[in-house]
């Protein structure tokens, strides 16, 4: 399982907007570890960080990436067994954080 602390990023400045609504949200690291956990069994080989980039105003605080290398039908069966997994959880609140898969496969295996 991957631990909430290898997903905090690096660089300084987004290591402490990422702290800051960690401590604001102490509740979500429980979640962000249950999510992740998940994200590993579902997309093998995927990678994933923290990120408090908002796009809009009704943008959640905080988001969950995570970065899939799977082929593209892999991806999309393993992303939809993700997301009914993550509709389900009680303490998934998208006020709060969003958890969004990616696909980073080869481009060879899209239709």
């Amino acid at each position: 399982m991957v631990a909430v602390a290898q997903l905090i990023p690096d660089d300084p400045q987004e290591q402490a907007s990422v702290l800051a609504v960690l401590r604001e949200h102490p509740e979500l690291r429980g979640f962000i570890a249950k999510a992740s956990a998940k994200a590993e069994e579902l997309f093998p080989g995927a990678s994933m960080h923290l990120d408090t980039v908002q796009y809009d105003e009704w943008d959640p605080p905080l988001t969950l990436i995570v970065n899939a290398p799977a082929p593209w039908p892999e991806y999309q069966a393993s992303r939809d067994r993700f997301i009914h997994w993550l509709v389900e959880q009680p303490e998934f609140d998208l006020d709060r954080m969003l958890v969004m898969p990616q696909w980073t496969g080869d481009l060879d295996t899209a239709p």
